[in-house]
């Protein structure tokens, strides 16, 4: 499968098919929980696709970071699709029609309310193009934003993040009508939310009350990616000359869980940008979270979210390594995995001493007779126990980092002989 070249979107799809698997669905689980827990493991949260949800694990590696961009994207708005189809899915040939819907509707939305990429099916000269044909030339189109560098982190981030809109208003998409009065309310809507992205990167830029030349030249970046009209793109400036207060910050007036929760991890990058997330920018960070209705529990989620997802894939990120010591990086999740981790203690031990497999290896474990296999499969059971817990069941855990006797250190009490 060649990812790079032309009839990629087919060969995507037929992959997908080829390896189709019956899932249960997650019972009470709203949709922008399981979209964000899709998402956040490859990165296009953070303008930094690195893994795929359905691809084999290092299939991303090869490839460009547009490239990266373009398959991430494709494949989040058709899990989008997928998760918000109400009908049971359970066959191959099930699957392969709701994947043809997807396309149709990645066609509608995309020529609908980004006429600038639209792409028609019938071309000025030559023959009708199919429905694969036009999504993949628009795909194309959408991706090809030209980031900056691919080695740096923060300008990857600030330059293509704005993708992630994209997934969010499809999820709406699919389930409206496609009347002019809608397609004209989801323009204005796509142009306010990437202002108030705009606002939030501001507001946490000024949060420390200097902004650096270098969170300028990122502004500048962000800019030139979100497309403004020419009258938001000079309130813009004169935002980032001004500054913005956290109340004057516009939420969405649906209250998605999905966007506040993006729009948090937005903020926590941009105070993260000059290396030191200082006491004032912390203080900015936790009436942030307030503003947005989440608790100082969220924000400690989302900023172990993020020092995961750096650790895991430290070695994609680029210039970001110049800046962050990876070993203050791990010794600051560690310990805000330990602390998170201290409030679910009795909820683990209840698991725990109902599982007796994890309960025999954590004591061959503690008496030093693990071979390499078992140490394996008691790290795989101690991570699917962690995942399980509600306050780590939206993001992944970094599994290379959490090796057994890193899971020990942040559990204490579990591992000790009185527990």
């Amino acid at each position: 499968m060649n990812l790079s070249e032309k009839g990629w979107l087919g060969e995507y799809l037929e992959y997908r098919i080829a390896h189709y698997r019956e899932k249960k669905a997650a019972i009470s689980r709203h949709p922008d929980f399981s979209l964000y827990n899709l998402l956040q493991p490859t990165g296009i949260l953070y303008g930094n696709p690195v893994q795929s949800e359905n691809l084999e694990k290092g299939s991303l590696d090869h490839l460009d970071k547009r490239t990266r961009i373009k398959i991430v994207l494709t494949e989040s708005l058709i899990n989008s699709s997928l998760l918000f189809h109400k009908d049971k899915i359970d066959s191959r040939k099930d699957f392969s029609a709701q994947l043809s819907r997807a396309v149709a509707f990645i066609i509608d939305f995309y020529n609908k309310v980004y006429p600038e990429i639209s792409t028609s099916h019938k071309p000025l000269i030559g023959k009708a193009k199919t429905d694969l044909e036009v999504a993949e030339k628009i795909l194309e189109k959408r991706v090809d934003l030209k980031p900056p560098s691919h080695h740096n982190f923060w300008i990857g981030f600030f330059s293509t993040t704005l993708i992630f809109l994209d997934i969010y208003f499809f999820g709406q998409w699919i389930h409206t009508s496609t009347d002019k009065i809608v397609t004209e309310f989801f323009r204005e809507e796509k142009e306010e939310l990437r202002l108030s992205v705009i606002k939030v990167i501001v507001a946490a830029a000024h949060a420390n009350h200097i902004i650096e030349i270098e969170e300028r030249k990122l502004f500048e970046y962000l800019l030139h990616s979100a497309d403004l009209s020419s009258k938001r793109n000079k309130e813009a400036w004169s935002l980032l000359e001004d500054g913005i207060l956290v109340e004057e910050i516009t939420l969405p007036e649906n209250n998605s869980w999905l966007l506040k929760k993006y729009f948090l991890e937005l903020a926590i990058l941009t105070v993260s940008a000059d290396r030191v997330v200082d006491k004032k920018e912390h203080e900015f960070l936790q009436n942030f979270t307030k503003h947005l209705g989440f608790f100082e529990e969220d924000l400690e989620n989302s900023m172990i979210a993020l020092e995961g997802f750096i650790i895991e894939n430290w070695s994609e990120m680029g210039e970001l390594q110049n800046r962050k010591n990876i070993d203050q990086l791990s010794q600051e999740y560690e310990d805000r995995l330990a602390n998170l981790l201290s409030r679910h203690t009795k909820n683990l031990k209840s698991v725990l001493s109902e599982n007796e497999a994890a309960t025999r290896l954590i004591q061959k474990h503690r008496d030093g007779d693990l071979n390499p296999e078992e140490d394996l499969r008691l790290q795989s059971m101690l991570i699917d126990i962690l995942q399980k817990l509600p306050a780590f069941s939206s993001f992944s855990l970094p599994i290379s980092f959490l090796t057994t006797e890193n899971i020990f250190k942040v559990l204490p009490d579990i591992y000790s002989k009185e527990s």
